[in-house]
């Protein structure tokens, strides 16, 4: 069971999402492919706002504990993936990149599967931490007895290359970007040129 503030924490950033989703299309007819799934925490919170909801992850052991956690009457499609390399000939209407992007080693390669497999006018959303982030690994805790200096300017330099990364590419025009304070993420919505 999650805590209290995990569940607040969660319950906004599906709301925050959701309402962004939904200024570009119709969630409840739309297809999304999520690149990063972890154990299936985004496709818990929002899977069945959508028609149907795909998503892929490098780690064979989330890969399967998220199948584990799909709700019932929810249609969620997981695979062992990466996004350089997309597991699906299906064409979606977002691609999303679940706090995924900066762990992408070659992000040209992930925009280039993410516009083969993105329909017309589907549109990739990236949601990414940011320094300010509440993390959860004790290592990146700055007041924490466990923090690593190393790993955190790891994780920060990773971050700001993959906005970088974002702010340079030649594949999509970037049609929306944020800095959303209250859940310390970036956002940054791209649609096909």
């Amino acid at each position: 069971m999650q805590s209290p503030v995990n569940f607040t924490i969660n319950t906004a950033l599906r709301n925050y999402l959701l309402k962004e989703f939904e200024k570009y299309c119709d969630p409840h007819s739309s297809d999304i492919l999520e690149i990063g799934i972890g154990t299936g925490r985004f496709g818990n919170l929002f899977g069945k706002e959508f028609h149907s909801y795909y998503g892929i992850d490098i780690d064979v052991e989330a890969v399967a504990e998220a199948r584990k956690n799909i709700p019932k009457n929810v249609n969620i499609i997981y695979k062992i993936g990466n996004a350089e390399n997309i597991p699906f000939r299906k064409k979606f209407t977002i691609v999303f990149y679940a706090q995924s992007w900066h762990f992408i080693k070659n992000r040209d390669k992930a925009l280039q599967e993410a516009q083969r497999v993105l329909k017309k006018k589907g549109l990739i959303f990236i949601l990414e931490p940011t320094e300010k982030s509440n993390w959860l690994h004790p290592h990146l805790q700055k007041n924490s007895p466990e923090f690593d200096t190393l790993l955190y300017e790891q994780k920060m330099d990773n971050l700001k290359r993959g906005k970088e990364a974002i702010e340079h590419q030649q594949l999509f025009e970037v049609i929306f970007r944020e800095y959303k304070k209250t859940l310390s993420k970036n956002i940054f919505i791209l649609g096909k040129l």
